[in-house]
């Protein structure tokens, strides 16, 4: 019998459904179901489920459609669907970033030659209003080579200017004003102290790791002729491989340029556009399986299991890394005539006490349990990668992380950062540090 639970006159008038659209058609409602449900883990673009549900309601319509007309409708359907597949995939690509959902930081860094990227040159952005501040102040400007500073740097260095340079993270950069940024705060800081030639220089970089601060100290910095570079970092090296990059001592999500430039490749390659690649060259299929989103971290998960993701060499080898590369900064600067402090900041895992929410906003109890378990290392992995380096001898390193370790805890508005109140406690305590070292003094007549 056909269509038992159709009136039999609306059969006789219609004729019997079309087969091929049922089965089309029904496929693709299972395959709708099973990406909504099953080919997601909430990490999918609320964009993306929008499209699947929207395709499954045109679906189920057409799938219905195909029950109630005759042979005349049920001809025209599966071109039907091929308009609206045909539509979706031209409104997909013409709304662009607003269906793609790309996370709001991307835009703070920008690709550069060897050190990976900077931020974005000669822009402005809106800083985070966690910093504090009013929303003039948050308003984070980049000169033309991508750093926060209020002026470019000009090359030969005034007679009567005493140049520091403060390498690190978003850490470093974030800051409202400028004056509260670390760098701003270290600055005003030394002036206090009796140094009134000091200028210091802002060169953080969002998510950069410490391999990029030595790309960047060696390919840039050194011709600024600084007197003075301090690193404040360690945090991005330890945290990030178990969130993003597994690959201890990766720059901020590389296995994404990798995806990129393998995308690249296969365009560029006309003998590899199969059918196969329509589920990526595809904006619509994308949304609708999830390819792009899937193929990463299938990616990520493959780079986990060959890097020993969370093993004791694994986390040692971030540690390793992270001294091996502040060691090399100290011994290049030293070697360049450029005095070197490294100091190792704080993070909200350090500290003694969390509640329910800080546990949450530091990862939860394995990472900060793991994060605890590296930071002790870190003394003992800088000890043995400057052990050849006397004290005092232009190159010193500072470990910072406990600084809100029994109090404080407030000042985090995430793992890392830390608000306006906290840059101005992490500054002083740097500037302190410079100033009972004493070693400014002897680089410039005009700082004593």
């Amino acid at each position: 019998m056909t269509a038992p639970n159709l009136p039999r006159r609306l059969i006789a008038s219609h004729g019997p459904m079309f087969p091929v659209n049922i089965m089309v058609l029904g496929a693709l409602a299972a395959g709708l179901v099973v990406s909504i449900v099953f080919l997601q883990d909430g990490t999918t673009p609320k964009s993306d489920l929008f499209v699947r549900g929207s395709a499954l309601g045109l679906v189920l319509t057409l799938g219905y459609l195909a029950c109630v007309l005759g042979r005349r409708g049920n001809a025209r359907l599966l071109a039907v669907l091929a308009a609206a597949a045909i539509a979706g995939e031209l409104s997909i690509r013409a709304a662009g970033t607003f269906m793609t959902r790309i996370p709001d930081d991307v835009d703070w860094r920008q690709p550069k030659p060897y050190v990976m990227f900077t931020g974005p040159a000669g822009k402005t952005m809106n800083g985070p209003p966690q910093m504090g501040g009013s929303d003039a102040d948050r308003k984070t400007r980049f000169n033309a080579e991508g750093f926060r500073a209020d002026s470019e740097i000009v090359v030969p260095k005034p007679a009567d200017e005493l140049r520091i340079f403060v390498v690190g993270g978003s850490t470093v950069v974030h800051g409202a004003p400028l004056a509260n940024t670390i760098p701003g705060v270290i600055e005003a800081e030394l002036r206090a102290g009796g140094i009134s030639a000091a200028r210091v220089y802002n060169f953080g970089v969002v998510s950069a790791v410490s391999g990029q601060e030595l790309s960047l100290l060696v390919h840039r910095l050194i011709d600024l002729e600084p007197d003075l570079v301090i690193a404040y970092d360690g945090g991005n090296d330890l945290f990030q491989p178990w969130f993003y990059d597994p690959r201890p001592g990766y720059p901020f999500n590389f296995t994404a340029w990798e995806a990129a430039i393998d995308a690249l490749s296969r365009a560029s390659a006309a003998s590899r556009k199969t059918i196969a690649g329509l589920a990526t060259d595809s904006a619509l299929l994308q949304a609708l399986l999830g390819t792009r989103q899937r193929e990463i971290r299938t990616s990520v998960e493959d780079q986990r299991r060959e890097a020993g993701y969370g093993s004791s060499d694994w986390k040692r080898a971030a540690v390793d890394i992270y001294a091996r590369n502040v060691a090399a900064m100290c011994r290049i600067s030293r070697a360049s005539g450029i005095l070197f402090a490294g100091f190792f900041q704080p993070m909200l895992p350090y500290s003694a006490s969390l509640d329910d929410r800080q546990m949450a906003m530091s990862g939860g109890a394995d990472i900060v349990r793991n994060l605890r378990e590296q930071r002790n290392l870190v003394p003992g992995a800088m000890a043995a990668r400057l052990s050849d380096v006397r004290p005092g001898a232009g190159c010193r390193f500072v470990d910072l992380s406990g600084m809100f370790e029994d109090a404080g805890t407030e000042r985090f508005w995430d793992l890392i950062h830390v608000d306006n109140d906290g840059n101005r406690l992490i500054g002083r305590r740097i500037a302190e540090d410079i100033l009972a070292w004493g070693a400014l003094p002897l680089r410039h007549p005009a700082a004593r």
